[in-house]
């Protein structure tokens, strides 16, 4: 019984900064504004390794109907897809 307490006291724990992550899900809806790319890399220790691995970012910065800008990460693909003044969501399905 003990244990099951402790295990399901862990969980608890984990998941609770988990919850204010789904409000960065919501769904935007505009204009695109304007595009970027960020280029980042990370070098990982592990004993006497090192090991680099680097990555492109692709944002979208929507001009929303309430008049607020908001900058999204999406998929290379998408990124491709919605030019500037392209309706996002709708460019990403091209």
């Amino acid at each position: 019984m003990k244990r099951t307490l402790a295990v399901l006291l862990t969980v608890a724990a984990l998941t609770a900064p988990l919850a204010g992550c789904s409000s960065k899900s919501k769904t935007v809806t505009g204009t695109v504004v304007s595009k970027d790319t960020n280029y980042e890399c990370k070098t990982k220790k592990k004993g006497t390794k090192k090991t680099r691995s680097c990555h492109t970012e692709y944002e979208l910065t929507v001009h929303t109907k309430g008049g607020d800008e908001e900058e999204i990460d999406v998929s290379s693909s998408a990124y491709g897809n919605c030019v500037e003044g392209s309706s996002y969501p709708k460019c990403t399905t091209r």
